[in-house]
C-alpha cells in the first residue's frame, strides 16, 4: 500500500498502540470504525514491515499479535499496561480541569463528555515520551527519530500519503512538523480560545496568515487559534532535538495545566510555538491532512520557527 525504498538507514520510526479501555468511545470521538483488531493491528503490522526500524510502546495484546507474525524480535518494544502511561497519575486532576472547561470552549469536546476524552488524551499526550524513550535507547543507532501514528497505514488513511514518492529526504536541524491551513475556519475543538487567551498573557500577538509565515516573520504571530492546524501524526527530529522537544513539551503542558487548561497534544505544540522555545521547529505546509507525511519527508522546510 505504501512504498518505502529503505535507503535511509538513519531513522528510527516511533509509534504506540494500546487497546482503549472503552473502545466504543474512541470510535465516537473519531467518527469512524476504528476497531483495535481490524483497524489498528493490521495498520501497525504494515508500518513495521515497511519501515523495519521501529520503536514501539504497546500493551500485551499488541505484543502477542506481533509475536504471532514474527515481528516482535526485530523492533524495540516496551510492553506495558494502559494504566502505566506517563500522565495517568494526573487523570483525576485532568478530569476536574476538563469539567471546569466544559461548555466554555466551543466544540472542543465535539459535544462529548470529558470522560469520553480522557483515555484518548492520555495516549496522545505520550507521543513525546515515546520518542524520548526511543532516542535515549537508540537501539538502531540512528541519528533521526520520526513519529508515525500506528493507524496511519490503514486503507482509510492512504490519502495522507499523497505526493510522497517513497523517499524521506528530510534531514531536519530542528523538530520537523507540518501545519495545515484551515481556510479561515477556526478549529475550536482542537485549538480552543483558552490557549489564545493564555498566550496573550505572555506576548503581544496578531493573527497568523500565510503571507507572514512565508516571510518567516513569526515573532509576533499567533499560531494559537489561528487559521492553522497542526497534524500531529508525523514528527521528525534528531536525537538531541527529541530531548529538547520532550522537555519543553512537558514544561508548556504543565504551564497550561497550571492555568487550568488541558487539551490535545496538537494544542500543546501550537502553544510551544509561542513560548520562547528558540530554534525549536521547522514547518512544512500541507493542504488539509492530505500529504501530511510527504510534508515531513520533503527535503526543505517552508519556514523556520
Amino acid at each position: 500500500m505504501i512504498g518505502y525504498d529503505n535507503k535511509r538507514k538513519d531513522i528510527t520510526f516511533c509509534t504506540m498502540l494500546f487497546k482503549m479501555p472503552q473502545e466504543s468511545q474512541l470510535n465516537a470521538l473519531k467518527r469512524g470504525d476504528r476497531t483495535f483488531e481490524e483497524f489498528y493491528l493490521p495498520s501497525l503490522k504494515n508500518l513495521i514491515e515497511t519501515f523495519k526500524k521501529v520503536a514501539l510502546w504497546c500493551d500485551a495484546e499488541t505484543a502477542q499479535y506481533l509475536k504471532k507474525h514474527n515481528l516482535d524480535k526485530s523492533i524495540d518494544m516496551r510492553v506495558m499496561d494502559f494504566s502505566e502511561l506517563p500522565h495517568m497519575g494526573e487523570k483525576s486532576e485532568w478530569l476536574k480541569i476538563l469539567h471546569g472547561m466544559y461548555g466554555n470552549v466551543g466544540n472542543f469536546f465535539r459535544h462529548k463528555t470529558p470522560e469520553m476524552w480522557i483515555d484518548y488524551l492520555m495516549v496522545i499526550m505520550a507521543k513525546p515520551w515515546v520518542m524520548e524513550w526511543a532516542a535515549k535507547r537508540n537501539k538502531f543507532k540512528t541519528k533521526y527519530f520520526m513519529w508515525l501514528d500506528a493507524g496511519s497505514f490503514n486503507k482509510k488513511y492512504v490519502g495522507f500519503w499523497t505526493d510522497w514518492d517513497g523517499t524521506i529526504r528530510a534531514k531536519p536541524e530542528r523538530v520537523r512538523i507540518t501545519i495545515s491551513e484551515t481556510l479561515g475556519k477556526a478549529r475550536p475543538h482542537f485549538v480552543p480560545n483558552f490557549i489564545y487567551r493564555l498566550c496573550r498573557k505572555m506576548h503581544k500577538i496578531v493573527p497568523a496568515n500565510k503571507q507572514a509565515l512565508v516571510k518567516q516573520s513569526l515573532q509576533n504571530i499567533a499560531m494559537i487559534n489561528a487559521d492553522y492546524d497542526v497534524p500531529a501524526c508525523s514528527i521528525m527530529a534528531t536525537a538531541e532535538n527529541v530531548h529538547k522537544f520532550y522537555d519543553w513539551f512537558e514544561v508548556v503542558r504543565k504551564i497550561m495545566k497550571n492555568h487550568g487548561f488541558v487539551s490535545t497534544e496538537q494544542a500543546v505544540f501550537q502553544a510551544m510555538m509561542k513560548f520562547d522555545v528558540s530554534d525549536m521547529f521547522e514547518l512544512s505546509y500541507i493542504h488539509g491532512y492530505t500529504g501530511v507525511y510527504a510534508g515531513v519527508a520533503k527535503e526543505k522546510p517552508d519556514c523556520l520557527l
